[in-house]
């Protein structure tokens, strides 16, 4: 209980001062808990470091104001702390898969990176913007990728691994049509939110996105191979939860585990 208290009041301290360029000294300070201590915690409950988190929420909140106000790239450079856009651009094309000026023109993955809530049952990402797709597309289907080997390409550099969701972006990019919403859901997964309601339309984009399976991107002149995993379920109301990005995750686990089974 202790410790569920320390990560709630370092959580919101991160929100309440997330264009005030705080420190995890900060943070660990306002939480009452050392600075290690404080790294541990975030590792253990989240899987990421501090300042990953600190990131992809400034991120996520910069991605909104690009869609919904007139700000520059100049402009939320400066409000989130960088010194250059080119530092902005870099740490924006790292979470939402694209550069902020393609982002405001449809391109990328929206990060559903929103701030967790935390209770007795563990932690929970309510996503309101994921939560709005699915509403207004429900009872049609939502298609997820998963990059294949994605350890495997983050071994041979962070950089290729972030080049791999970039070109993971675009592939779906290229396959999907306006009315449709594509989200960031995790690592290296994604979530497109379809007007689809035969599950045929949906298994059809699925195939023509891994049609492509195999194909190289380029990282500092290595060819390396990209290879994503597909799934497609119906967007029903038990899906539009105040957690889907966890169901979504729970669906592909068991989808994944039924395939693995019977062979294929």
């Amino acid at each position: 209980m202790e410790k569920y208290f320390e990560l709630k009041c370092a959580l919101e301290y991160i929100e309440q001062h997330i264009s005030d360029n705080c420190t995890q000294e900060d943070i660990a300070r306002a939480a009452c808990v050392s600075l290690s201590s404080l790294q541990k915690l975030f590792r253990y409950v989240f899987n990421h470091s501090v300042n990953e988190h600190i990131t992809k929420r400034k991120m996520t909140l910069a991605a909104e104001e690009l869609l919904s106000g007139p700000a520059s790239v100049a402009e939320l450079a400066m409000k989130y702390g960088y010194s250059s856009t080119e530092a902005f651009s870099r740490a924006f094309r790292k979470v939402n898969c694209c550069l902020p000026s393609d982002y405001r023109k449809g391109h990328g993955a929206q990060s559903a990176f929103n701030p967790p809530t935390l209770s007795e049952k563990g932690v929970s990402w309510e996503a309101p913007a994921l939560i709005e797709a699915m509403r207004s597309m429900e009872d049609c289907f939502v298609i997820c990728f998963d990059i294949a080997g994605m350890i495997q390409i983050n071994e041979i550099s962070w950089e290729a691994g972030d080049q791999a969701l970039v070109k993971t972006a675009q592939l779906i990019h290229a396959h999907k049509t306006d009315s449709m919403r594509l989200f960031r859901i995790g690592g290296d997964e994604f979530a497109l939110v379809t007007p689809f309601d035969r599950g045929e339309d949906a298994e059809r984009l699925v195939a023509s996105v891994l049609a492509h399976n195999g194909e190289p991107f380029l990282y500092k002149g290595q060819s390396i191979p990209l290879h994503l995993w597909g799934w497609y379920g119906r967007n029903t109301a038990v899906s539009v939860s105040s957690d889907p990005m966890s169901l979504l995750h729970d669906q592909m686990k068991q989808h994944r585990t039924m395939e693995a089974q019977n062979g294929k």
